[in-house]
């Protein structure tokens, strides 16, 4: 793991963060998922020591690549929120690359499903801290948040609230999960509705909804 300096950093580099420490990384831990086409595959990122750990949830984006849209991708990123006190939890989406999955008609990119991984992993943390070695009681349940890139920022504005109108037919999707207290989007369609960026309106026919 690097943690140190880098030569492009810049700025960055005035921000203050507390001391990094050693991390542990696992994957994959597998939980069963009955009704998904495959076992829900995550990997789990967590300071060597320390307890009462804030989660992360990791969702990926929808990249062309075969590995690092997975549990395979964003190690700089995963490895820097462990090493500063978070555990990362990042699941392999149905939409990745790495499962060469097709998503049926109506559940363009696996949406809905994307969403629907985060609040399965919630469900089952027991699992995740028993498949985890060292993890058993160290994470803080009370203090979850979730972070998206690209079309994972989508899966993390709708666990935050967006909601999402289909304008084929109609329906709309409104879930938001109440275990969740904050998000961090990166590279995110847009606003929703009307204000959606362009790349998201030809990326999601499903841009009806608001935030």
């Amino acid at each position: 793991m690097h943690t140190g300096y880098h030569a492009r950093i810049g700025h960055a580099a005035d921000i203050p963060i507390n001391d990094s420490t050693p991390v542990l990384s696992f994957s994959p831990v597998v939980l069963s998922a009955p009704g998904r086409p495959v076992e829900l595959q995550m990997r789990v990122t967590v300071p060597s020591v320390g307890a009462a750990l804030p989660i992360i949830l990791l969702s990926h984006g929808h990249g062309s690549s075969n590995s690092l849209s997975s549990l395979e991708g964003y190690a700089p990123l995963y490895e820097f929120w462990a090493a500063h006190g978070f555990a990362v939890l990042q699941p392999t989406h149905l939409s990745s690359a790495f499962l060469g999955l097709q998503a049926p008609a109506g559940q363009d990119l696996f949406w809905q499903a994307r969403a629907e991984d985060m609040v399965r992993i919630l469900d089952n943390l027991d699992a995740v801290e028993a498949a985890v070695p060292g993890l058993q009681g160290r994470l803080d349940r009370t203090r979850v948040a979730v972070a998206g890139h690209s079309l994972g920022a989508w899966t993390t504005s709708m666990l935050l609230g967006a909601s999402n109108t289909d304008p084929r037919d109609g329906t709309t999707w409104y879930k938001p999960e109440p275990r969740i207290k904050a998000g961090v989007i990166l590279a995110g369609v847009g606003k929703g509705g009307a204000d959606i960026s362009e790349a998201g309106k030809i990326r999601i026919p499903f841009y009806g909804g608001r935030l």
